[in-house]
């Protein structure tokens, strides 16, 4: 397990103003670094496909139902691996599901910049893409979560998402540029970040727990477990809704007289508060009542999502879009904490998968059934958001169960030695 959080306010984020990040560059003797500072370099590049995707499927003669199954696809094939992906990880160890997922996702990548073949063809390898994606996803949080003390889980989660912002902040602009040279310049972008992601990685020891014998093994019956259940339909909530935005908001702004850089810049300014403030929020899940702090920060999400389409003022939406920002913070650690405080050692991989499978599923929701939407009238899909954030609120509000390991309990425990052995992502 990872060392309790013994450094300075500083190195904590409480001054720093970007907490989560300056923590993780000063903290490369934990090895959940190497984790986390690959993860930036590979998420910077996944995110250089935001914006092309489309316009890919276009270079190829692809119509709007091309480029919908061409981003449908991968979509799928994520949500669909999540699981047995877990199991793999929990048996196989997180190293090889960490390094393997991702040396095909770099060599499809460069197959897709390479551009040759058919759409099809094309099409089956960017699903090829999503799957090994998908896989890679339970087992970089099965080991944070190895990584991590009980008390602490939110707040590595937090640098994780922080991590993740930085990425989204970067590899549009980065995939937007290389693109005005070659529309499948950003596959190559992708794939070189996600090969470069994983030397860091390299240097992670396995962390997977011991499984117990056939004889004393005991299914994870997830469905039975509210510590797993109930913050994977929290997660199912925020997929839906968030995926419902890729669809909509360009749609939206732009019927409201915006250009395509009001829209990018739109993203990055909810980006930019996540990325200052993840790091303190994962912290504050930590230390206050999950079964209060989720289902706060849950409503107010959703009445951001049910204001939307009400405003015509640009500074309005945004300063709505900043608030709703401010709320997400606590959402994806928090959830993701619950679930590793509450899977068995020996099976978080799974767990996690459960929790994938419950938030890209959410997506594909809410991008085929809400995205579709807007088209019959244009509030619906954010009232519909608006109304499973609302479910969701009420479920977590009933049903988180209690924190069984309070932060104040690890952070009295005595500091240990900067540890070799413990950590991967």
């Amino acid at each position: 397990m990872a060392k309790p959080d013994d450094s300075s306010p500083a190195e904590n984020g409480a001054v720093f103003p970007f907490g989560s990040l300056a923590r993780v560059v000063r903290g490369r003797h934990d090895p959940a670094f190497w984790l986390l500072l690959g993860q930036l370099i590979m998420f910077t590049g996944i995110a250089a496909l935001f914006p092309v995707a489309p316009l890919y499927v276009a270079a190829h003669g692809g119509g709007s139902s091309a480029i919908a199954l061409f981003i449908a696809g991968p979509l799928l094939a994520n949500t669909l691996v999540q699981v047995p992906a877990g199991r793999l990880a929990d048996r196989l160890g997180r190293r090889p599901m960490l390094i393997g997922t991702r040396v095909v996702y770099g060599v499809v990548s460069l197959a897709l910049f390479a551009d040759a073949g058919p759409l099809w063809l094309l099409a089956l390898l960017r699903t090829l893409q999503g799957a090994s994606s998908g896989a890679y996803v339970p087992a970089m949080l099965a080991a944070l979560t190895d990584l991590s003390e009980p008390g602490s889980r939110g707040r590595r989660f937090g640098q994780l998402q922080a991590c993740e912002m930085a990425g989204l902040l970067l590899g549009p602009a980065l995939g937007g540029a290389v693109a005005l040279w070659r529309v499948s310049g950003a596959f190559g972008v992708s794939g070189i970040a996600v090969l470069l992601g994983i030397l860091p990685m390299l240097r992670l020891p396995e962390t997977r727990a011991a499984r117990p014998s056939r004889r004393d093994a005991v299914r994870l019956r997830w469905w039975r477990i509210r510590g797993i259940i109930v913050p994977a339909l929290g997660l199912l909530a925020i997929g839906t809704v968030f995926s419902m935005y890729d669809v909509v908001w360009p749609q939206y702004l732009t019927a409201r007289g915006n250009s395509a850089f009001v829209i990018g810049l739109s993203i990055s300014l909810f980006a930019v508060p996540i990325l200052l403030l993840a790091g303190q929020g994962g912290r504050l899940s930590d230390r206050l009542d999950r079964r209060r702090l989720v289902p706060a920060a849950m409503l107010v999400t959703a009445a951001c999502a049910a204001s939307y389409p009400l405003l015509r003022s640009l500074a309005v939406i945004l300063i709505i879009g900043t608030v709703e920002a401010l709320a997400f913070v606590f959402l994806e650690p928090s959830l993701l904490a619950v679930i590793g405080d509450s899977a068995p050692e020996h099976e978080r991989g799974q767990a996690m998968g459960v929790g994938g499978f419950f938030q890209f599923g959410g997506s594909a929701l809410g991008a085929a059934v809400l995205g579709s939407l807007y088209g019959v009238r244009e509030g619906i899909p954010f009232w519909g958001g608006a109304a499973m954030l609302v479910l969701a609120a009420i479920v977590c509000a009933t049903s988180l169960p209690r924190p069984r390991h309070p932060a104040a309990v690890v952070a009295a425990l005595p500091p240990v030695l900067p540890m070799r052995e413990g950590e991967a992502v």
